[in-house]
């Protein structure tokens, strides 16, 4: 019988149309799998570049700039270790962007937060470089500061050693002594004028450059430069009176020569 064959037609036909929708939706629930594990996967490696900048943003954050010479010339070489890393790390992060743009420019379901968390990571990306900055200017400000205060000790030492010379009470037993004391003097004077071209100009400009810059230690700078040049002119000053009192005692001297000569031609004449 023919009877119910439109029917079994149509119900084929919703069949089909079923069948048809259900082969769709498990296409397009497969596509979302496989665009969720992309997701995942491209997440884990965002995830592994944000752990790796929250350590270092806590490295990076420690107010430990050294206290010796030694000290500071190890913490920034670790900087510039930290630098060749960060590079790295940059790359890694800009490969990880591209491959979000590229999920995003496919339509991968999950585009908004691919894109959010692109962003995030360029953003703590550039706030970790810009703490690295900062670091590097201050240990390199420590390092000058440093090399300041080195400086100033090696030229005030070198003073304190002269002025056992200018603090000495041997000015001679005569015309000849004298003369010899002068000679001696001389030559120190000399060798003063020499150190003020070489060490104190030198630790002065070092000081004129810091300040200039505005270096953050600038009252500590000043205040040492300052006790440095205080004992420096009190030197000069010792120096100047020692010569002085040479100069005085020889006159002295050559006046008893003199006196004696006089007097000797005198006697003499009585003879």
């Amino acid at each position: 019988s023919n009877l119910g064959v439109p029917e079994i037609e149509q119900r084929l036909k919703l069949l089909n149309q079923a069948w048809a929708e259900l082969k769709q939706l498990a296409a397009t629930r497969g596509q979302k799998l496989d665009e969720s594990l992309t997701y995942q996967q491209f997440l884990a490696k965002v995830e592994e570049e944000e752990a790796w900048i929250t350590e270092k943003q806590q490295l990076l954050s420690v107010e430990d700039y050294g206290d010796t010479m030694a000290a500071v010339q190890g913490l920034l070489k670790k900087h510039e270790a930290f630098e060749t890393d960060f590079a790295a790390h940059g790359e890694r992060c800009k490969d990880i962007c591209e491959a979000g743009e590229a999920l995003i420019k496919a339509g991968n379901h999950r585009a908004d937060a691919i894109g959010q968390r692109c962003n995030q990571l360029r953003n703590k990306l550039e706030q970790l470089g810009a703490l690295a900055n900062r670091r590097k200017v201050r240990l390199n400000d420590n390092s000058a500061y440093l090399q300041f205060m080195w400086k100033a000790d090696v030229v005030e030492s070198w003073i304190a050693d002269k002025e056992t010379h200018v603090r000495s009470e041997e000015f001679g037993r005569d015309l000849s002594t004298v003369q010899t004391l002068l000679t001696k003097q001389e030559t120190f004077d000399a060798g003063l004028h020499a150190f003020e071209h070489e060490g104190i100009q030198n630790i002065t400009t070092l000081k004129e450059r810091l300040v200039d810059a505005g270096h953050e230690q600038t009252p500590s700078i000043q205040k040492r430069h300052a006790d440095v040049i205080t004992r420096w002119q009190k030197l000069l000053a010792d120096s100047d009176a020692r010569k002085q009192r040479l100069l005085r005692m020889q006159d002295q001297f050559r006046q008893i020569e003199e006196l004696y000569l006089t007097f000797a031609k005198k006697a003499s004449a009585f003879n």
